[in-house]
């Protein structure tokens, strides 16, 4: 959970605002901040430089169910 890494694998539940970028976020990797609403959202913050992210944003709110968890 928390501090896990994460592959985004689909957007396919995640918050609506979040599936509007679907195609430019799916394949990042990150780590999990935090989850929330019972363990149906992640708080991802993606690895790499901003200018390489979805307009700049590194922490992206997503469904558990979009992510593959990656070995450590």
């Amino acid at each position: 959970m928390p501090g896990c890494r994460v592959r985004i694998s689909s957007m396919e539940h995640s918050p609506m605002t979040t599936r509007a970028l679907g195609p430019s976020i799916t394949g990042h990797t990150g780590h999990v901040l935090t989850v929330m609403r019972g363990g149906v959202l992640a708080l991802v913050k993606l690895d790499g430089p901003e200018s390489d992210l979805p307009m700049g944003i590194r922490r992206w709110m997503l469904h558990w169910d979009d992510l593959t968890e990656l070995p450590h």
